[in-house]
């Protein structure tokens, strides 16, 4: 009970709309369960009726956002 320990909620100036992962610091095997567990989702998400048509203005949303930083 002594070590409880409490975090504060960030400030406004500490919210950011950005998260930037060092995949270098990811040891490899947690990276590839992480891969596979992603592609499960993937394939279970495209195997419900109308998975395909949830996940394909995301896709594009996601392609347009790229395209655009280029």
């Amino acid at each position: 009970m002594g070590d409880t320990r409490y975090i504060s909620a960030p400030t406004e100036e500490q919210i950011t709309t950005e998260i930037h992962i060092d995949t270098a610091a990811i040891p490899a095997h947690v990276r590839d369960d992480l891969a596979a567990a992603t592609l499960d989702l993937i394939h279970a998400i495209l195997r419900l009726p109308g998975g395909r048509e949830a996940l394909d203005p995301r896709t594009a949303a996601r392609h347009a956002a790229t395209a655009a930083a280029k």
